[in-house]
């Protein structure tokens, strides 16, 4: 069974990683818009880290089940930045996106999170590159 292997715990933790570590350093250094959250910054942060281990997870598990013909780090990229797509409407939608000066700090934004969603997919087809590398090392070493 997959989803009970190290690659996909290792997969999906070190994507969720990258993409909360991404997700502060453009909101908390470079935009500097987290001092404006309405909310408790405890709870902001939790959820917040609930989500992009959400994100990541789902991420890890598509990627395992979505047969794609393109090269493995590829198709995690590009499954990150369809994810970030849809995950930024569902937070536009409902309100939830950090409130900007206007349709260019949207623009902005919603470009911003299909790169952080396709850098945690790369991640993931990192993780997976470098996995299949190993079995196939061990695999001939074995022969």
């Amino acid at each position: 069974m997959e989803l009970l292997k190290k690659r996909f715990f290792t997969a999906w933790g070190l994507s969720a990683v990258v993409m909360i570590g991404l997700s502060f350093i453009w909101h908390g250094l470079l935009l500097n818009d987290l001092i404006h959250i309405p909310r408790p910054h405890y709870l902001f942060y939790s959820i917040a880290l609930l989500t992009y281990i959400g994100i990541g997870f789902l991420l890890t598990f598509v990627f395992n089940y979505l047969s794609m013909g393109i090269g493995i780090k590829m198709k995690g990229g590009f499954m990150g930045i369809a994810l970030g797509f849809f995950i930024y409407l569902i937070a536009f939608v409902f309100g939830i996106s950090f409130k900007g000066s206007g349709t260019e700090h949207l623009i902005v934004d919603f470009i911003w999170q299909m790169i952080e969603q396709g850098i945690g997919g790369g991640v993931i087809g990192f993780v997976y590159a470098m996995a299949k590398r190993r079995d196939r090392i061990f695999q001939s070493d074995t022969q």
